[in-house]
């Protein structure tokens, strides 16, 4: 049976690093103000040219995991798993973001006249991903793992049926704020799911193929990578279900995967990875969880201190420092819940 893959587990450290860097230069930026001035503008596209899509590295991931490890233990196993630690600690940290938000809820509840209850608020949270921000991608998680047999049977059965499932993002693009959850979103993240798998089903043959095309594969990413920006700073605006920025971001983030793991699996085989990036995919979870709180915490006390102040200089500063924080808040949430209840800590915050 095969077991722990030590730079899969990294990887996973360098995906969160990834989404936390996607909300905090952009939440420093729009819940302070807004982009008022040519500095920040250019700050908002390269960061987003660099973290937007990060999600995707999750579910390119989890795809890579199925078929390098779980799909060896049995679907009772596997959804065993999830349900231990996945939904388990989703629906705990849902009670714990309603419960701290639960003042701002009344306020709105009260101007808009309705009636609400704290567990119909948590209900509604879990089922739509609202209790977060970040939350929406769990329901999305969800489906892929629920359609994981059938990807599994197309892989087995119909290989060529898969490559299709894979370029369906291509043409098919992620809804985006604030209705994350539109259907053509499931469908965009199966297709990086199906990606995930089938990279895992042939993983040795294609990290050969990307050893041998590395100069390639780089320069590549880094014109796709310049696209994305370019895009931004031409105002382009996607209409309906397509967006050729998504498809490129998807390109992108399949690109930078690729690399990356090669990367990673190289230096597991010189045994140089860095603890510093295993420590992050232990906690991966956690800090996905967690680092909008901390965000939020740090936003909240700065704003009144720039207001009159936001220059590209100090949201840059301050944006690393939303990094930082989210990060580190988090980190030490799930080390103190750890230490204090041991391994049933990764039932409440996937730790």
């Amino acid at each position: 049976m095969k077991g722990y893959i030590q730079h899969l587990h990294a990887f996973r450290g360098f995906a969160i690093l990834n989404i936390v860097g996607a909300h905090a230069w952009s939440f420093m930026i729009f819940w302070t103000g807004g982009l008022d001035s040519k500095g920040l503008e250019w700050l908002f596209h390269l960061t987003e040219s660099v973290f937007h899509g990060g999600t995707l590295y999750f579910a390119i991931i989890s795809g890579v995991l199925f078929s390098q490890v779980l799909a060896e233990r049995g679907w009772r196993a596997f959804y065993q798993s999830k349900m231990l630690n996945v939904l388990l600690p989703y629906i705990f940290v849902t009670i714990l973001m309603t419960a701290a938000y639960w003042q701002y809820y009344l306020e709105n509840a009260q101007q808009s006249g309705q009636n609400i209850t704290f567990w119909g608020s948590v209900g509604a949270n879990i089922v739509a991903g609202t209790g977060s921000i970040q939350f929406w991608y769990i329901p999305v998680l969800f489906v892929l793992f629920v359609i994981t047999p059938l990807l599994s049977l197309i892989q087995r059965n119909w290989p060529w049926l898969m490559w299709g499932v894979m370029a369906v993002p291509l043409v098919i693009s992620r809804s985006t704020f604030p209705d994350f959850l539109a259907v053509q979103t499931f469908v965009y993240f199966i297709g990086a799911y199906a990606l995930g798998i089938f990279l895992g089903e042939h993983y040795k043959t294609i990290m050969e193929h990307v050893k041998q095309h590395i100069g390639a594969l780089v320069t590549l990413a880094i014109l796709v990578t310049l696209t994305i920006g370019l895009q931004y700073v031409w105002q382009y605006q996607p209409d309906g279900f397509y967006s050729s920025r998504q498809s490129l971001v998807y390109v992108q983030k399949v690109l930078v995967c690729l690399l990356v793991l090669h990367w990673l699996k190289a230096c597991e085989n010189e045994q140089t990875l860095p603890n510093w990036l295993m420590t992050l995919g232990t906690y991966a979870f956690s800090i996905y969880f967690l680092h909008v709180l901390y965000i939020g915490f740090l936003i909240i006390n700065i704003q009144p201190l720039i207001e009159g102040h936001r220059t590209v200089e100090v949201i840059s500063a301050l944006g690393l420092a939303n990094y930082i924080v989210g990060i580190a808040g988090s980190l030490l949430t799930a080390w103190i819940v750890k230490k204090l209840i041991g391994r049933h800590a990764r039932k409440l915050l996937g730790a």
